[in-house]
């Protein structure tokens, strides 16, 4: 029997000790090594657990605990924000002398490279869960796994057994307020594995790891889990973390029958052509609240250019099937696309002042790695950035050369004033409402007046603003405490 230690590295810009802070990244669970843990324990008797940086002060803390634990095998995930991260995990991994294996996208993409650091023995390319549990069945068979592993893929899903979120520290995770505006408790659930679709900012590395053909878990497997969790961790939100979860009609539709009783909110990606009065009406009495959708541009010509397969026509007819049956829209758009112009970006903006989408991601461009646009640029010479942390999406950093991004933080501003506030319609309003006399039951008194401050119409936004700024400089005892452990 092997001792097994995962490490998720995911500290790229938010940093150690950041777990249950009120952003995505700080409130996530990495299912894929939850998914590992759980294949591993229910097919061998080799034990696992898991380092969070998240979750930990320091790399001393790291070390520390990597040696309280002294794993036989310790299983990093990488992918390409955090390969320093990952690569650091490493080093320390083999300077105490265990065995290191890799996986993820970064892996995926990009295996020899890691390889080349000579922090780690074994790399694996693809879905990990067989594969890993491969290498601890052939070392407990006195054989050397080999440097590049194939990962072998699940082709039904439904074999899978539940991910092991309680690898993580779920009680740290959960007990934050949250993401504005959605209920406290959040969970993520995967539906389904893989892109139908072929867009230049992201393919083909997906395609290398999951494959060409999109695998969907059965609804009474998906169900099961949302049960699972509500019970077990009393989830009040529930993230369907699947490319689109719209394309597939009959069975979305039968998704949203069995959700439906269980009276739980959720949200899922879905595409600006894909959605339709009658599955958004369905989704909405089954608890949707909120879509998040790609629209990108408004721009046909960066469209084509992105390969996204829609017109902003599409993205408009989406935006008002939304509307109509209440649904929140979560608008994704990018910036300082290559060859974009300021004629474009005026388009981008024209399209997001007629949507007026009540929650805004803008990012700037950034040539992922594995994707054929990172191709495009790195043969045009446009790269700009030298570090792997630089190439989050997060719309701050100059990434691709000849884009003017005085011009791109102007029009961000812009877009992002394109929305329509919580008060204007009731929908929003009671699932903010509803939020907020949550956080002041359970003590987040400070995180609600900020939300309130940062959200409220403009003519009483100051006020609070100033109100919440006077709360601050009183030192008020549980300040420093509420950005982690508000209430404690």
């Amino acid at each position: 029997m092997r001792k097994v230690t995962l490490v998720y590295p995911g500290i790229a810009v938010i940093g150690f000790d950041s777990l249950g802070g009120q952003q995505h990244d700080t409130i996530s669970v990495n299912l894929g090594l939850a998914y590992i843990g759980s294949y591993i324990k229910k097919h061998s008797k080799h034990s696992v657990n898991l380092i969070d940086l998240r979750d930990v002060k320091s790399w001393n803390e790291y070390e520390k605990q990597l040696k309280e634990r002294s794993p036989d095998i310790v299983g990093i995930y990488c992918n390409t924000v955090n390969v320093g991260n990952s690569l650091k995990c490493a080093e320390i991994a083999k300077k105490h002398g265990f065995t290191v294996v890799m996986g993820g996208p970064h892996a995926t993409l990009a295996p020899q490279s890691l390889l080349d650091s000579g922090s780690v023995d074994c790399v694996v390319v693809g879905e990990g869960e067989k594969s890993f549990l491969a290498i601890l069945d052939d070392m407990d068979a006195g054989k050397t796994p080999q440097k590049i592993v194939q990962g072998k893929k699940v082709n039904d899903l439904d074999d899978l057994p539940f991910p092991d979120r309680d690898l993580y520290n779920m009680k740290r995770i959960l007990g934050g307020a949250g993401i504005f505006p959605y209920p406290s408790r959040y969970v993520g659930i995967v539906a389904s594995r893989g892109c139908y679709y072929n867009c230049a900012f992201c393919q083909p590395l997906e395609k290398k790891i999951f494959g060409n053909k999109v695998r969907t878990r059965s609804v009474a497997n998906i169900v099961a889990e949302v049960k699972d969790v509500i019970q077990r961790y009393d989830a009040n939100f529930i993230m369907f973390e699947c490319d689109t979860l719209t394309t597939q009609k009959p069975w979305a539709m039968e998704l949203c029958r069995e959700m439906k009783p269980l009276g739980v909110t959720w949200g899922a990606q879905s595409r600006a052509d894909t959605l339709d009065d009658e599955l958004a009406a369905a989704m909405r009495e089954a608890g949707c609240v909120v879509l998040f959708i790609g629209f990108e541009s408004g721009s046909p010509r960066i469209l084509d250019f992105l390969r996204k397969g829609i017109d902003p026509a599409d993205s408009v007819k989406a935006a008002q099937i939304c509307r109509r049956n209440r649904i929140l829209i979560f608008a994704n758009y990018m910036l300082g696309i290559p060859t974009e112009t300021e004629d474009d970006l005026k388009l981008t903006y024209d399209l997001l002042r007629i949507m007026k989408p009540e929650l805004h991601s803008p990012a700037y461009f950034s040539p992922i790695p594995g994707s054929d646009l990172f191709d495009y640029c790195d043969a045009q010479g446009l790269i700009k950035t030298s570090h792997y942390e630089d190439f989050i999406r997060n719309p701050t950093l100059e990434k691709v050369k000849g884009i003017d991004y005085k011009l791109l933080d102007v029009y961000k501003d812009r877009m992002i004033a394109c929305k329509r506030g919580w008060w204007t319609e009731w929908h929003f309003a009671k699932l903010v409402l509803a939020r907020w006399f949550a956080l002041i039951r359970r003590g987040y008194i400070m995180s609600f007046i900020v939300e309130l401050a940062n959200s409220a119409p403009s003519f009483i936004r100051k006020r609070l603003i100033v109100f919440k700024d006077m709360l601050k400089s009183s030192k008020h005892p549980n300040a420093d405490k509420e950005k982690y452990y508000p209430g404690t």
